[in-house]
């Protein structure tokens, strides 16, 4: 970066390259770093997904370049350019390249697809353009690698690089609609906190001022690095030596998202308790009513579960194991008469009503401005209304084209992008108030396509492209944090750290743009470049290697086995009860906020054990404004939370590096 990017000066095309090339290099890097990261590793040194919690999942990505900044910050003549705007645009940059080259896009639903001719079933292969998934002998070679980049077919698999790109690209001019939209309305008006984006800002804040010995956050901030190095430590250390004691019961009775299992055999009690330290952390960051709300409709969960139970339903729920007991049928998750997964899917779709009635003044403002006299807040915006629309309405309608030309159905066509349009405007407003939310693909984005297409039909037969590959996508990049919902996360994210550090948001936007569109383009052939030479199936543990048919069951059995039709009642109760609660809430603060009951009612509160972490934060937080006000929470809390994230992505990279030299593992 250039010391001529200043908050309010434009970004020219020298500074926008320098953007370009430095997305490729971080894509380049995680992709390796990530795919030859060692099995036993993978879940606690897996630094580009520094908490692997699904629906948290925080991006580890910006805070190693936090790190590598501290360090250029001793340099004098690096130290006049690391401005505050720069520092923004390097986490904007980091945090677009670390969705796209991430554990789960594109090795998890990309790569699988890429090589699915080798195992999945002809009925429905039958039905798959070859430039979507490669021909089979094109998929053998590449299964065992060809040993160069020039021995790569790359005639025939250039145009699935393309097809993928262009899956989530279009989305993200989607995205970048809709951010740019309700960019004001949620950063400047409700200021949603965006917890995870606050954490970020803590770290570049501090790091700016560090060599102040007068800065009154150097003292927290110092402690936080040491709390999250020793408290990483433990968990490091059970995954890689087996000498190292067991401090945190790591080795046993843990489920793989890092929670304590709890299910005893004589009572249906079915939630765990997350292990990972920086969960606690970064749950102090979220507002008291959020966190309580969380808590409470945890409970009412349990308690159906409890009272249901006991009255004669979920007969085979004891025999069940930890997880069985959040997501497998004969739960309450699945089955009536609680049916919550569905309960899930009605409430999230009657948030987005109540959602853009509460908003309707901005809605209607906006709309104003686009297509009649401009508004004067406009000049503060990234575009102006007007554009925003045009790129949402074209990047939709390029987006049903894509599909159409695939080989969907128009009606399907039009409904993938409206379904992940759906879950991502939910969940980025779960991740703005809470810093997570939930996994759509498991309920709401199954559920919603299964209303819009196939509310009386389950499971049938393959005769089109749409039943061939529907759940794929679902599952693999629809519902998905890490394709669609990444471009979302980041687009807002780096809005909301603009809006904090006072930096030009169409400086950003320019930015973020050319970063994520970079990383999503780059990271498709990085991925194709390490799959050809070293071979997929060197790769097991990283990647799916399962038939397409398996994914029916990732639309066919949520939210529920049975026909939408018939779990009509759940849908219209969730949905109910989302829009009269969203609106008392609204006008009562202290009640339980209902969007809380997204969080509750899904697995990351039970099966994540993240509902103990709410609890254990809002009693440390409630405590610390009692007795010290927001004074001692804004000196204190923050900067060490702050530090604590910092100092546990640093144990965790040293740690992962350690891996490395553990296993032996060489390119």
């Amino acid at each position: 970066m250039t010391s001529e990017i200043k908050k309010g000066t434009a970004i020219g095309p020298t500074a926008l390259a320098m953007v370009a090339l430095l997305s490729i290099g971080l894509t380049i890097f995680w992709n390796f770093f990530i795919i030859f990261l060692p099995e036993f590793a993978v879940c606690t040194q897996s630094v580009s997904n520094l908490i692997p919690v699904p629906g948290l999942d925080m991006m580890g990505g910006p805070f190693v370049m936090f790190l590598v900044v501290m360090g250029l910050m001793r340099i004098p003549s690096l130290r006049q350019h690391l401005t505050t705007a720069n520092l923004v645009y390097l986490y904007v940059t980091t945090l677009g390249a670390s969705y796209f080259a991430s554990l789960y896009h594109p090795w998890w639903h990309d790569a699988a697809l890429v090589v699915t001719r080798v195992w999945s079933s002809q009925t429905y292969l039958q039905y798959v353009p070859d430039y979507v998934a490669a021909p089979r002998e094109v998929a053998a070679t590449l299964m065992e690698g060809v040993g160069s980049l020039g021995a790569i077919p790359w005639g025939v698999l250039f145009p699935g690089i393309i097809w993928r790109f262009l899956l989530v690209a279009l989305f993200g001019g989607i995205s970048i609609g809709i951010a740019n939209i309700f960019r004001r309305q949620w950063m400047d008006v409700e200021i949603l906190p965006f917890p995870q984006v606050l954490v970020a800002h803590s770290c570049i804040a501090n790091i700016e001022n560090l060599d102040k010995k007068e800065w009154y956050q150097r003292k927290p901030f110092l402690i936080g690095i040491l709390l999250g190095v020793l408290s990483a430590i433990p968990l490091s250390g059970a995954t890689l030596f087996p000498w190292f004691p067991d401090i945190y019961g790591w080795r046993v009775n843990t489920c793989s998202f890092g929670t304590h299992q709890i299910a005893p055999l004589d009572n249906p009690w079915n939630l765990g308790i997350v292990k990972l330290p920086p969960v606690y952390a970064l749950l102090l960051l979220v507002p008291l009513n959020y966190l309580i709300s969380i808590v409470f409709y945890t409970m009412v969960y349990e308690a159906g579960t409890f009272i249901t139970y006991y009255y004669g339903a979920y007969t085979g729920y004891l025999s069940k194991g930890y997880c069985g007991r959040s997501w497998c049928s004969g739960t309450p998750f699945t089955d009536p008469p609680l049916n919550f997964a569905t309960l899930i899917t009605g409430a999230t779709l009657g948030l987005v009503v109540i959602t853009l009635f509460l908003e309707r003044d901005h809605i209607v403002r906006t709309l104003r401005s686009a297509f009649g006299t401009r508004l004067d807040e406009e000049q503060q915006e990234p575009t102006s209304y007007r554009s925003s629309y045009m790129i949402l309405i074209i990047s939709y309608i390029l987006l049903m084209v894509f599909f159409i030309f695939t080989g969907f159905s128009p009606w399907v066509s039009f409904v993938l992008p409206l379904s992940g349009i759906i879950s991502w405007f939910v969940m980025v407003q779960l991740w703005g108030k809470v810093g997570f939310g939930i996994q759509p693909c498991y309920s709401l984005t199954p559920g919603v396509i299964r209303i819009f297409v196939w509310p009386s039909v389950v499971n049938p037969e393959v005769t089109s492209l749409d039943t061939a590959l529907v759940p794929e996508m679902s599952r693999g990049w629809i519902g998905h944090g890490w394709s669609w919902g990444g471009s979302f996360f980041t687009f807002l994210a780096s809005y909301k750290m603009a809006s904090i550090t006072g930096v030009n948001p169409r400086n950003v936007l320019k930015v973020m743009a050319v970063a994520v569109f970079i990383a999503m383009l780059a990271t498709e052939i990085v991925q194709t470049a390490i799959v050809g030479v070293y071979g997929y199936g060197r790769f097991p543990s990283k990647c799916l290697e399962e038939p397409l048919e398996v994914y029916n069951d990732a639309l066919w059995t949520r939210p529920s086995v049975s026909l939408m039709t018939e779990v009509t009642p759940w849908l219209v109760t969730g949905f109910v009860l989302m829009v009269v609660l969203g609106y008392l809430c609204n006008r009562f603060f202290w009640l339980p906020n209902p969007i809380m009951a997204i969080v509750g009612w899904e697995w990351i509160a039970t099966l994540s054990g993240v509902w103990a972490a709410c609890l254990v934060a809002w009693v440390i937080k409630y405590t610390v404004l009692r007795v010290g006000g927001s004074k001692l929470y804004e000196r204190w809390v923050v900067p060490i939370v702050g530090g604590v994230i910092l100092g546990y992505a640093l144990e965790v990279l040293i740690a992962a590096l350690t891996a490395y030299g553990v296993s032996g593992i060489g390119l």
